[in-house]
């Protein structure tokens, strides 16, 4: 008597897994709807057993999937474990049997991924999909390689089939928002939990209702206008929105320049140029009004017209930072004659700004004398600007020169008429000219009260730094352009690799503790960013050293430690025991 019976099924892992929706199935089992995430693998593994063994002509695919779902098992806990040198040598053990795959393609880009190599990713990705073309998830991750990537449009084209199958799909509806081809709003302001996500086109029918509903209300207009072109959504409506606001209230100047503004963000440049002409004819002494016509004059090719309005910016105030840059040509490069025309410009106009970027581009050449005596003319012309005091503290830094620090950035600090910028350039100057417990009681003071929180964290990392409770690596750790780590860290041991801190691809910043067990009253931790194998070879980090570490009075000493990876790949470690800091150094 048969042990199974042939069934239609038209459940989604069928797909996954490259076979036949026309199944051998166990007799007696709950027939899978297709409709539920669980899927009786246990009763299809022995179905198919069943019919290999009452079968032996059978045709199909169904004696290399047998073969390959013993390593199914393996594969999930290799992943897990991260242990990718493992999960590829059971993927060619399943892709020998059970040959291409959605299963074998999918593991095979997720693992093309953990281990740095994008473009296999994604080419891996993209042959899962199509092969199996319902199956949500698969469109999710490649369309997640495609934006990390930059190729935003065949992202945002993935997603949009992971919603065909799925409209619900929140992965695919989130990405969307992120890359701007749908809209997140909420039915009810107050509930967030009221958010809908719908299509840009659909977002676009509705901007156009509301625009109906105001045309006659000149200020919703403008406020609609511009938010709409903010949110660079529907940009045609915000323009048809102020054009309308424009017509009932002409020569406004906020409508102005918002209209300037989008016309040039739709390529419009001739109305874009208008706008602007106009504005800067009812606000003369205006220059950010030239300063934005000099933009457009840009985009539409016109040097000429650039030059002028940037003339024209210059000189209604020569302290225009983006148009002196402009101006002056400047692209970062070291040109002493393009500072030395700075400097005369500066004179002429009686400016401090060219003086601040002069003073930059001297110190960048090394010239820390001049680059102090511009920044202490630029003072003398402007001493309560922020920007000249931001700088004249990092130049005294630079120039060791404690005397000044104390007779001018002292006084500016205490006077808390300038933001935590200042409190921060001038500890760390006075940590230049050896003055470390003054700095660290400025830093101290700054983070009292209603200081920015990453302020208050940045503070924190440099009091650590300078008093020895935190090191840094002088190798820098690899970051994927999309602000993740490229690849693991991991510790490593005598005998090679040891367990992971952080996971390839993970978001930063990152953090992790651990436990370490120490030798006496010392502890060093050897860290590496790879894993050997694996994508190339490990990249050492150096050894973290913890000092002073108490000896367990019985059993082993343990101390516990933490590392932390910021998204610009700096990489820092700090330790501690019983609740107490301890030193750390490290060692390349």
């Amino acid at each position: 008597m048969s042990t199974f019976t042939w069934i239609e099924s038209p459940a989604w892992q069928l797909d996954f897994f490259g076979i036949p929706h026309r199944i051998p199935w166990p007799q007696g089992a709950p027939v899978p709807d297709g409709q539920h995430a669980q899927f009786d693998m246990e009763a299809l593994l022995a179905g198919v057993e069943a019919c290999v063994n009452a079968e032996p002509g059978l045709i199909g695919p169904w004696r290399g999937f047998l073969a390959a779902s013993k390593h199914f098992n393996g594969m999930t806990e290799a992943l897990e474990d991260h242990e990718y040198i493992k999960a590829g040598e059971l993927l060619a053990a399943i892709e020998k049997d059970h040959a291409g795959s959605p299963y074998s393609l999918f593991h095979q880009a997720y693992v093309a991924r953990q281990t740095g190599d994008d473009q296999e990713a994604v080419r891996l990705y993209a042959e899962a999909a199509q092969k199996a073309p319902g199956i949500p998830f698969i469109w999710d991750n490649l369309g997640t390689m495609l934006a990390e990537n930059g190729n935003r449009e065949q992202a945002v084209q993935a997603f949009i089939n992971a919603l065909q199958t799925n409209p619900q799909d929140q992965v695919a509806l989130e990405s969307l928002v992120q890359l701007k081809a749908a809209v997140k709003m909420l039915r009810d302001p107050k509930d967030p939990k009221s958010a809908v996500v719908v299509p840009i086109e659909q977002f676009k029918e509705m901007a156009a209702k509301q625009l109906e509903s105001i045309e006659k209300h000149p200020d919703q207009l403008i406020a609609f206008g511009e938010q709409v072109l903010r949110d660079g959504l529907a940009q045609e409506i915000g323009i048809s929105a102020l054009e309308k606001a424009n017509a009932a209230q002409p020569d406004q100047p906020r409508i102005l320049v918002a209209l300037g503004a989008g016309y040039r963000m739709l390529g419009k440049f001739d109305e874009s140029k208008a706008a602007f002409t106009r504005y800067t004819e009812l606000q003369p002494q205006d220059p950010w009004g030239y300063f934005n016509l000099a933009q457009t004059m840009n985009a539409a090719g016109d040097e000429a017209g650039e030059k002028a309005a940037l003339a024209k910016t210059l000189e209604v105030d020569p302290n225009i930072q983006q148009a002196i840059g402009i101006h002056f040509e400047l692209k970062g490069e070291n040109d002493i004659e393009k500072e030395k025309k700075l400097v005369a410009f500066a004179d002429e106009r009686n400016a401090w700004m060219p003086l601040l970027i002069a003073s930059s581009m001297a110190r960048d050449r090394g010239d820390v004398a001049t680059a102090v005596e511009y920044v202490a003319r630029a003072h003398e012309r402007n001493s309560k600007a922020e920007e000249v005091m931001l700088q004249y503290a990092a130049m005294l830094g630079d120039a060791k020169d404690a005397g000044t620090l104390e007779l001018v950035i002292q006084p500016a600090v205490t006077s808390g008429r300038y933001s935590k910028r200042l409190d921060w350039n001038y500890a760390q100057s006075l940590r230049q000219v050896e003055k470390t417990s003054q700095a660290i009681e400025v830093l101290r003071r700054a983070q009292m009260g209603e200081a920015p929180a990453d302020f208050k964290a940045a503070a924190e990392s440099a009091i650590e730094h300078w008093t020895g409770l935190r090191a840094q690596s002088a190798t820098p750790v690899e970051v994927h352009g999309s602000g993740q780590l490229l690849r693991p860290l991991v510790l490593t041991l005598d005998d090679g690799d040891g367990g992971m801190l952080l996971n390839p691809r993970q978001p930063l910043p990152a953090q992790h503790k651990f436990p370490w067990r120490a030798q006496g009253t010392e502890a060093r931790v050897k860290l590496q960013q790879g894993q050997t194998g694996v994508g190339g070879e490990p990249t050492p980090m150096g050894t973290f050293i913890v000092r002073n570490v108490t000896p367990a009075t019985e059993g082993p000493t343990t101390v516990e430690c933490r590392v932390e990876v910021t998204p610009d790949g700096r990489l820092t470690f700090t330790a501690g025991q019983n609740g107490r800091k301890l030193p750390v150094d490290w060692e390349a």
